[in-house]
């Protein structure tokens, strides 16, 4: 009985980060952003994680092993793996790269197959909380487009919660699952309450107002 229940939980697990994954690459197609390389993807897939409160969503995952190279989601890649194999997801300029353990790591970029993700993408869209998700990493992706893909690739290295210099490269980021240190949406709402006369802005605009805080942060390092 335990197996069964934990074995539905995995599966349950599995189909929620393939249903993000999904809206994830529908969202960077429409802004431009496809085929997306797999370390901008997952860092795609941060963003939306630490962010999701700024839409007052949950993250879909509140923490993250702190790498060197950026944001890294060794169970979501799986399921994007498994999503090439069941061609709703295409990859291009496919080879292997070793990551900063001297592992081995698939290399390429990747996007939607539209005929075959067309059915995935409608279901979805009958679903109101998926509808909201997607609104919010379509809004989000809008954002990052504005960014060169050098600012895209070391977007990280300004991130108010990734560059934490408090959690060092190798242990955990929580920011949303023991602890409650989510620096990039308070950031994010900061710069909302100092917009000037008394203007209120929109859980989109504070997306965008981070993103150029990025953007700048990269241009006086750069």
């Amino acid at each position: 009985m335990t197996t069964g229940v934990r074995s539905l939980g995995e599966d349950m697990a599995t189909l929620q980060r393939q249903v993000r994954l999904v809206v994830l690459l529908q969202a960077s197609e429409r802004a431009g952003l496809t085929p997306i390389p797999v370390l901008r993807l997952h860092t795609f897939a941060f963003l939306s994680n630490v962010l999701a409160p700024v839409w007052r969503l949950l993250p879909m995952d509140g923490k993250l092993l702190k790498r060197r190279g950026g944001p890294f989601y060794p169970a979501l890649q799986q399921d994007l793996d498994r999503l090439v194999g069941m061609g709703l997801v295409t990859i291009t300029g496919l080879s292997h790269a070793r990551d900063e353990s001297n592992r081995w790591r698939i290399e390429g970029a990747y996007q939607l197959n539209d005929s075959l993700a067309r059915a995935a993408l409608a279901r979805i869209g009958e679903m109101e909380e998926e509808r909201r998700i997607f609104t919010f990493v379509q809004e989000l992706a809008f954002a990052l487009s504005a960014l060169t893909d050098y600012e895209l690739d070391s977007a990280m290295t300004e991130d108010a919660t990734y560059a934490d210099p408090v959690v060092g490269v190798g242990n955990v980021i929580d920011f949303a699952e023991w602890q409650d240190k989510n620096w990039s949406a308070g950031a994010a709402g900061y710069f909302a309450r100092v917009m000037p006369n008394g203007i209120t802005a929109t859980p989109g605009e504070k997306l965008h107002m981070y993103v150029r805080h990025l953007h700048a942060r990269l241009q006086h390092v750069s």
